[in-house]
């Protein structure tokens, strides 16, 4: 009889304990769930929507312009009109022009525009080089030059990518 009941303890105690390890995995999968739950309803009914997009009038003028093809030349090395002494001027430009075939084209008329550079930085004097509005203005007028030999092409702007004074 007490093998019996050590017997009928045992089988007892088994189920206690089983049913402890299925009481904990079915707490955590209802906790999950409700997990899952709540989450499920409060994107779909809790959270604030989305405002639809307004469409907006763009103005051409805010877009940002597009970069052109950009054309390389060569560095300019000369001397620079001072009474003073000997003074060199290096730079090197870059055109940024429309298309694709006005750069092809602007490549064959380069001879020209490097001497229209070299003319015109050999007359001016080192106080005019230095300044900031005498460098705008050295732009300005190349760009001007420029457009006149490029036609019908036309030079959107000019980049000094290197300017030494010496």
């Amino acid at each position: 009889m007490a093998e019996e009941q050590a017997k009928a303890g045992e089988g007892t105690e088994e189920p206690k304990k089983k049913s402890k390890k299925i009481l904990f995995i079915i707490l955590g999968a209802a906790i999950l769930l409700l997990g899952a739950g709540g989450f499920f309803a409060y994107t779909q009914f809790l959270a604030p929507k989305p405002h639809p997009a307004q469409q907006v009038a763009v103005n051409p003028a805010d877009m940002p312009e597009t970069v052109g093809e950009i054309v390389t030349l060569e560095p300019f090395v000369v001397n620079l009109a001072d009474p003073k002494g000997n003074r060199y001027l290096k730079m090197k430009i870059s055109l940024e022009l429309e298309t694709l075939e006005a750069a092809d084209r602007v490549q064959k008329v380069t001879p020209k525009l490097r001497d229209i550079v070299i003319m015109m930085l050999t007359s001016l004097s080192f106080e005019e080089v230095m300044t900031p509005e005498g460098k705008v203005g050295i732009r300005d007028e190349l760009l001007e030059r420029f457009n006149r030999v490029t036609r019908p092409d036309k030079v959107k702007n000019i980049y000094f990518s290197e300017f030494v004074v010496q």
